[in-house]
């Protein structure tokens, strides 16, 4: 796979509240060839002086789900967020429907971080393999034949429409819009895609349509 690239006007928020993880992270970020712009930040209230940046975040870091008020402002300040994670199990599921990707600290290394952000920056969803792999596979479906499991789950037409914009990062009311349905019948196919992929939150269905060859990115 190629090197992803980064633009160096990327802005990098940090909310990382372990100091040595969040000195490792600003370690790796000065190692790449590419200089990028890092701020700390320890409270969502000072989101609103960030304009466009990515929220690096630890999952285990920060206490509580995200309010609707905070995912607004994410929203409204063009704020995509990257989450380093220990476990999915962990993760609030209020924290999974406001990201644009996932990375396992175990996974964390500069090349990994780089092609994180990469991705994140420019639209498309991040899942590190071996946290999606933790996170959609139950350990009787690791046994099990993955063609067998992809031909048992059928999406219409509309819903992997619903689901590729979901992978994009676009919310409830953007889908509708890109449509033309109303935001209750976009609910309504985003529930009935989580029911037949057997999945609690957008976000792991991405990853379990992923796995199974029902979408790519």
């Amino acid at each position: 796979m190629p090197t992803r690239t980064l633009d160096d006007g990327i802005e990098i928020i940090l909310m990382i509240r372990d100091d040595m993880r969040r000195y490792g992270v600003e370690g790796m970020f000065r190692s790449l060839d590419t200089p990028l712009t890092t701020h700390a930040c320890t409270d969502f209230g000072e989101l609103a002086r960030f304009s466009n940046g990515q929220l690096i975040v630890s999952s285990d870091d920060v206490a509580g789900p995200i309010s609707d008020e905070t995912a607004g402002t994410l929203r409204a300040h063009g704020i995509r967020m990257l989450i380093l994670v220990d476990s999915a199990a962990a993760l609030d599921q209020s924290w999974a429907d406001c990201a644009h990707g996932f990375l396992d600290w175990a996974d964390l290394r500069p090349e990994s971080l780089r092609d994180a952000i990469a991705d994140v920056a420019s639209g498309r969803f991040h899942m590190s393999e071996s946290l999606a792999r933790r996170s959609v596979t139950a350990p009787e479906q690791a046994e099990s034949d993955p063609t067998a499991r992809r031909s048992s789950i059928s999406l219409t037409a509309r819903e992997l429409q619903v689901l590729r914009l979901i992978a994009g990062g676009l919310s409830n009311r953007q889908v509708a819009r890109s449509l033309s349905i109303s935001e209750h019948g976009v609910k309504r196919l985003v529930g009935i895609v989580l029911a037949k992929l057997n999945c609690p939150n957008r976000t792991l269905a991405v990853v379990r349509a992923i796995e199974l060859g029902l979408l790519t990115l």
